[in-house]
This record gives C-alpha cells, structure tokens and sequence, in this order.
C-alpha cells in the first residue's frame, strides 16, 4: 500500500525542523486529524501568499487524496472516512471506489493518481508549512467526504464524470453487433489452467486481453472478428492486428458465426511490447466506421 505524498508530508515535513509527526516512525500512534470546526478554513488567518501557495496544489492535493482513498491507499482522506464511519460519506467518492475494482479502470485511476501525487510532492519538496497551514490543508481534504458540494469535493464529481464517458466508449454498435468491453487486463503470462495451453512469459512484452462481448443485432447469422488494438503514445498510435492463439475454452473467436441475438463473450489476447504505454483503444473487426472502444490505461513495465 503507498502513501500519498501528503500524508508523508503531515508526518515529516513541517516548517519547524525539530517538529516530527509521531507517525512518520512505525512503532507510534497514527496521525491525529486536527479539529475543523475550531479552524478558519477559508484560510483567512494565512497570508496572502500563503493562500495563493494552498491554492495553487489545490487541484493535485484533491486529485491525489480522492484517487488515492479510491485505490486503498494510505491518504488523509481515509482517516476522515474512518473517523465518518457509520456517516455519510461523498457518493461520487464510494462510486470512484467501486470503479477502482475494475482493472481497466483501475490502470488509468493509478497513472492518474501518481501523477497529480508527483506535482504534489515537488511543491511540497519546493515550500515547507507551517502546522496551521497543514492543518487547514487537512480539514479542506476532509470536505472532500462531504455530499454537499464545495471547492474541494468538485474534483472528484468532474473526475467521476470523466471516468463514466470512459466506460460509456467501452460499448458501442459495431456493424451487425453490438461490442461491449467488460474489462482489459494485463498480464506477463496467460495461466488457462491447462499446462499445453498456458503462454509463457515474454521477458520483453506482456499480454494485454480484451474481455469482450458481441450480441448479433442482425436477422441472420454474422461472424464477428477480432479486429486489432490500438496504444497512444505521445500522439502516435501503435496498431497490433495479430492476436495470441490461445487454445482454450472461452478465448478467441475461431471462426464462430452468431445467429440472430445471440451473444459471445470471448476474451482477445494480444502480446504488447514493454517499451509502450499509454491509453489503449480496440477496434473489432468488420468495422466499417472505425469506431474504436476505450480499453485502459498501459502502464510503464
């Protein structure tokens, strides 16, 4: 489990030096949260410069701490969730954490996080706080949780938004059929339980697989295709029209038409070179239009 980088913060880095958060040290008691309600949230105790700082890591902090709680990390906003038990609790918040049980999603909410987390360690690294900074920081984070919509927990409603045209492009008619993407995983090896059928690890490539359904829309028997997939990096796409032969029940196509509303759950297994990453589209075949479907986020091997 990581850290978020404010919460690392809240332990060690305060403008004091001597001052060191008992939790930064693993044999002593968690963090404490400070008590919101005795503190000027707005900030209006701070200076002028000191706002604009907190304002200026706003967006990485709440971005950090919402898919960080979303993704069972250790964050700031999980104490609060903690201390909330049994209380409401921002629902756009719990459905990011539903969708982080998805690994399609899962991948792109975790390159997400670790880069809003980066910005934020670099200007903390860059600019120390004092504690009542910190503890303001800590009390805006805990409105995140809140239903009732505010400064903080925006980010976290736009960043929901985001995620469900994501999962809305993973489904769409394609010809005779209509294509839904359940789920884009990835792997070093593909284990079908069966010694003769299993792949083997790549040491330079990894196995990317579409678990994919197709309904015939149509009046008489199609058969669908695979089609290929597609990986953006730096505004470049990387076409992969070759699939794996995976000799098992439940993957690939095999040249298996579908009569009139029937449907085929299959999963597509295409081998993916270590050096790419980026967001991954796949486009089934006979696809007259080029519609491609949203997949996940490649992270870097």
């Amino acid at each position: 489990m990581r850290t978020s980088r404010f919460a690392l913060a809240l332990m060690i880095c305060l403008a004091t030096p001597s001052f060191v958060f008992a939790a930064a040290k693993k044999d002593t008691k968690k963090r404490e949260l400070p008590d919101c309600e005795k503190l000027q949230v707005d900030g209006s105790s701070l200076s002028a410069e000191e706002n604009e700082f907190l304002f200026s890591i706003q967006k990485s902090l709440m971005t950090a701490e919402t898919l960080g709680f979303a993704l069972g990390n250790d964050t700031v906003l999980g104490d609060f969730y903690a201390q909330r038990k049994g209380k409401e609790f921002n629902t756009d918040v719990m459905k990011l954490k539903d969708y982080a049980k998805q690994q399609s999603m899962n991948r792109l909410m975790d390159h997400d996080f670790d880069e809003a987390n980066a910005a934020l360690g670099q200007a903390l690294k860059e600019r120390k706080l004092a504690q009542d900074g910190y503890d303001i920081l800590s009390c805006r984070v805990g409105a995140i949780g809140s239903n009732s919509t505010n400064a903080y927990n925006m980010y976290a409603t736009s960043y929901l938004k985001g995620l469900q045209e994501k999962r809305d492009s993973m489904r769409g008619q394609v010809g005779y059929f209509d294509v839904t993407v359940n789920d884009c995983t990835i792997s070093k090896s593909i284990d079908t339980g069966n010694r003769y059928t299993t792949v083997k690890p790549d040491p330079d490539a990894r196995y990317l697989t579409v678990n994919a359904t197709f309904k015939n829309t149509d009046n008489e028997g199609r058969l669908p295709l695979e089609g290929s997939l597609f990986i953006s990096e730096d505004g470049k796409d990387y076409k992969f029209d070759t699939t794996e032969s995976v000799m098992s029940e439940g993957y690939g196509i095999r040249l298996r038409s579908l009569n009139p509303l029937i449907k085929l759950t299959t999963k597509i297994v295409y081998k993916v070179p270590n050096e790419l990453s980026g967001d991954v589209y796949w486009k089934p075949g006979r696809n007259a239009e080029d519609k491609k479907l949203w997949c996940t986020h490649l992270p870097a091997a």
